[in-house]
């Protein structure tokens, strides 16, 4: 058991490079690819039980050699269902977005799709893993290079604009975190987590370097806020997630905007301690950009006319939420946070899938004004989308429901303000999501061409919009199985 986040990660790299050496044999780098997904799913899950009955958490040396010549991985109960929910979720949106992957990937690119996914996973469990600071932010690189790639893959003017946009301000963000761990070694000497931690301690209780600490954390929030969208810093996702592959946009918004939010979390948690975070008055900031996003990403949805920017707008608000929860400061409304992460990963790759399927069954066209009827020609998209909008909105028995209601129980801290800005939000969530779920059941123009009855016939992702649909419902009925676990796991973070 201790060996498995070590194996899954070394899978995911050698998956990586073996999937460019096959070359021509383009369905074998994709079959390679979903079993290697599938296999970190199973082998991640199996951690899960074993954490649950053994409880605490392991601390893996990398080559038996302790730091600083050594690396090492330390992971538990919460850090197994987060591996476990990310690589279940690409598995499913590469699945999902099979379809269109054929028509936006070149035949002679997809394997350099498929090396870049596998990388996409690589980094997602490093970060998750990984005990070493410096070494989070070499996966943050290789995250954001992997990220960058499979937006830029479907090879038109507004994906090399989303990616270069977003390129540049992934980069500006890399380099703020690069300067922060450059000012903690500087003042500290160390980059192991545990280390890091009891320095930043001693020096907290002595008054030392309290600037320079608080710069670092400045630094670091900043940093990994602009790589995961928090508002205000959110103004490269509409843009990368909306003009993606549907398989892309459903991995950019699902899991990987959350491996740099785990990431933060462990840094306040495990680095700098939450105290000190608070004493340091970030917690604070954090909160109120995170109310405010709530809103304002909401109101830029209901603005948009085009179907996958509506959704990517609905990301930032959605990331507001989980910010909110980690602001509030106590480990209940963080378990409540990520437990909303996790009901976002599954429901957002649900909305992108179906949302692939309308478009297609609306002749290619991203406007919504013109998938009138396309649920009727793509019922398993018409489908997704309405599972995907009542959770959304916050439908009883849907994920979407049984997470804000656990936000609410647990941030409770905050007072009336949090209750308000969740109701204001849900309630704009509803503004927008609402008429699309009814425009695509309604009774289409006889216009509606063949191209767009045909496109409806040939990419149905059944199989991915039925699974995200039934976790989706599991977690709006059961999902306080979820709930105690990651309690649980969070209390030994």
């Amino acid at each position: 058991m201790n060996n498995i986040p070590f194996i899954t990660i070394m899978l995911t790299m050698v998956g990586s490079i073996a999937a460019l050496l096959l070359g021509k044999k383009e369905k074998t780098a994709y079959m390679l690819m979903q079993v290697i997904f599938a296999v970190v799913a199973v082998l991640t899950f199996l951690l899960i039980p074993h954490f649950v009955r053994e409880g605490g958490t392991v601390t893996y040396q990398l080559g038996h050699f302790p730091a600083p010549w050594g690396n090492e991985l330390r992971f538990g109960l919460m850090e197994s269902v987060l591996a476990f929910v990310f690589s279940a979720v690409m598995f499913l949106a590469v699945l999902g977005g099979k379809s269109g992957m054929k028509e936006d990937v070149q035949e002679c690119k997809r394997n350099c799709y498929y090396s870049l996914l596998l990388l996409v996973l690589l980094s997602l469990l490093a970060l998750i893993y990984t005990n070493d600071i410096f070494t989070a932010y070499v996966f943050i690189e290789i995250n954001t290079v992997a990220a960058c790639g499979i937006v830029m893959v479907r090879e038109s003017g507004e994906t090399l604009k989303a990616t270069i946009k977003y390129l540049f301000m992934s980069l500006m963000a890399s380099g703020l975190f690069l300067i922060s761990i450059a000012m903690l070694y500087s003042v500290t000497g160390q980059l192991l987590i545990p280390s890091l931690n009891g320095a930043i301690a001693g020096l907290v209780s002595g008054g030392s370097y309290a600037w320079p600490l608080m710069t670092a954390a400045v630094l670091m929030t900043v940093s990994l806020g602009v790589k995961s969208a928090m508002f205000p810093f959110h103004t490269w996702l509409p843009d990368a997630h909306g003009t993606a592959t549907t398989s892309s946009s459903s991995i950019l918004s699902g899991v990987v905007v959350k491996g740099y939010i785990i990431l933060l979390i462990k840094i306040y948690y495990r680095v700098f301690g939450i105290e000190t975070i608070k004493n340091m008055g970030i917690l604070n900031v954090v909160f109120w950009l995170g109310i405010v996003g709530m809103i304002v990403g909401s109101v830029l949805a209901i603005r948009e006319r085009n179907l996958k920017r509506m959704i990517a707008y609905s990301s930032v608000a959605q990331i507001g939420y989980i910010y909110a929860g980690i602001g509030v400061g106590t480990v209940a409304a963080l378990g409540a946070a990520l437990f909303h992460m996790i009901v976002h990963a599954f429901t957002k790759p649900l909305l992108f899938s179906s949302a692939g399927g309308l478009i297609e069954a609306s002749g290619h066209s991203k406007l919504i004004a013109d998938m009138t009827g396309a649920g009727r020609r793509n019922k398993w998209a018409g489908a997704g989308f309405v599972i995907g909008t009542c959770s959304m909105v916050g439908v009883p028995f849907f994920a979407g429901f049984t997470s804000k209601v656990y936000l609410a129980m647990n941030a409770q801290d905050k007072g009336i303000i949090f209750l308000a800005a969740l109701a204001i939000s849900s309630c704009l969530n509803a503004i927008y999501y609402l008429p699309v779920a009814l425009r695509i059941f309604s009774k289409a123009p006889e216009v509606a061409t063949a191209q767009a009855e045909n496109a409806a016939e040939e990419s149905v992702p059944a199989i991915s919009i039925a699974c995200f649909s039934v976790i989706n419902i599991a977690l709006g009925v059961a999902g306080i199985v979820v709930i105690t676990i990651l309690a649980q796991g969070v209390q030994i973070l």
